[in-house]
């Protein structure tokens, strides 16, 4: 997908970050990217230049802005991913009401424990869980 839109790994990441939330202060946004505040300007800078994302205002903080998608690239992007959510749906019809139903439930728990696992390797690296960063599985035995 990061291809198809023209985005590094970092600035597809960011979208993904903006797409989830909404709107995120650069700040924020910089802490969720592990980047520093003149990598995170650099970064929204060359989004915005590229027509990706707008600034805006703070609507209570004058002295802060708001990053969000631009509504060009949330066009490009659903227009890119149609396919996909049409296979998707097309499959989802195949399944009965209380396996659409179970199937619901378990990706929004797997959703779940996905952010939980998320926050907390996040918590960890930054050093404020108190706990010893998790081993890192072996890919190869």
């Amino acid at each position: 997908m990061s291809r198809q839109l023209g985005l590094s790994d970092t600035e597809m990441l960011a979208v993904a970050h903006l797409a989830q939330r909404g709107q995120l202060s650069p700040s924020e946004l910089g802490e969720l990217l592990d980047l520093s505040s003149g990598g995170v300007s650099a970064l929204v800078g060359r989004l915005s230049e590229a027509g990706h994302v707008v600034r805006q205002a703070h609507p209570t903080d004058g002295r802060r802005n708001l990053v969000r998608l631009a509504p060009a690239l949330v066009e490009r992007a659903t227009r890119a991913f149609e396919p996909l959510v049409s296979d998707l749906d097309r499959l989802s019809l195949e399944l009965g009401d209380d396996e659409r139903r179970t199937l619901r439930r378990w990706l929004a728990r797997v959703a779940e424990v996905s952010e939980e696992h998320a926050d907390r390797a996040r918590a960890t690296a930054l050093g404020r869980s108190g706990e010893a960063p998790a081993p890192v599985p072996s890919l190869w035995g």
